[in-house]
């Protein structure tokens, strides 16, 4: 029997990308999708759909509850881009070599109402994300 969706957390999630969104240095992408600059890089060129992109990067949930990192690994991770949930494709497709972004990704463009691991059906996920380069 699937889990029931805590439509309190969901509220919860739902608001607080409210907040996010309204601030300044935010940029709203698409889909309810958000984007903050930390750092911009110097590379030219935009991952496309098919590439493969070397990333940095850690999760967390919005309680700050860290639910995936390789930020200490000491390597960036190789994914191709259409693998990716639409939220990171939404965002990498923004991004080029070297930025380094906050991206807040509501549940409907991560991993929508199911449960992931440890993370609940309904989690505004966020990520903090350096594009090392692209393939």
């Amino acid at each position: 029997m699937a889990k029931k969706i805590d439509t309190k957390y969901v509220t919860e999630c739902r608001n607080f990308l409210k907040e996010v969104a309204a601030q300044p240095d935010v940029k709203h992408v698409s889909q309810g999708v958000l984007l903050k600059y930390i750092e911009h890089g110097t590379g030219e060129v935009r991952p496309r759909f098919n590439n493969v992109v070397m990333v940095k990067y850690r999760g967390t949930l919005i309680n700050g509850t860290e639910f995936d990192s390789n930020m200490n690994d000491g390597y960036a991770a190789a994914f191709r881009l259409k693998d990716l949930i639409v939220g990171w494709q939404i965002v990498l497709t923004q991004m080029v070599a070297g930025d380094k972004i906050m991206a807040y990704i509501p549940a409907e463009m991560g991993y929508g109402d199911k449960r992931e691991g440890n993370i609940p059906g309904g989690s505004t996920l966020i990520f903090e994300i350096h594009l090392e380069g692209v393939m």
